[in-house]
């Protein structure tokens, strides 16, 4: 389960008081298995693939989603993605940690990272 990062939470309160006029839709990953942790404000171990770019959509009136996919440039198993504001550097929004998946140059996940309204 990815958490909230508190971040991400002064992210959320400064576009609402219109400060910041980035979205969040730039997905990382990485080889790191700390656990996630609200005070997170970058992935563990980042990967040296370049966050992609992903498509945000509001599939209902509670939900933000943005579904990204990276591709592997070497072998090495991705265990962790993060949610920014900003292709490099920038706010992390959310971050989950996962089982790892074993990767070879050209492997691709493609993540869905939900932000719910509970």
């Amino acid at each position: 389960m990815a958490i909230l990062t508190t971040t991400g939470k002064q992210w959320i309160v400064d576009k609402m008081r219109g400060t910041v006029v980035t979205s969040q839709q730039f997905v990382a990953w990485g080889t790191g298995a700390a656990a996630e942790a609200v005070g997170n404000t970058a992935l563990t171990t980042p990967a040296a693939e370049s966050r992609t770019t992903g498509t945000m959509s509001s599939p209902s009136a509670a939900l933000y989603r943005v579904v990204g996919t990276i591709t592997s440039a070497s072998t090495q198993t991705i265990t962790e993605v993060g949610l920014f504001d900003a292709s490099t550097a920038g706010v992390m929004m959310i971050r989950a940690i996962f089982t790892g998946v074993p990767m070879v140059a050209g492997d691709s996940i493609a993540f869905t990272l939900d932000l719910t309204q509970t």
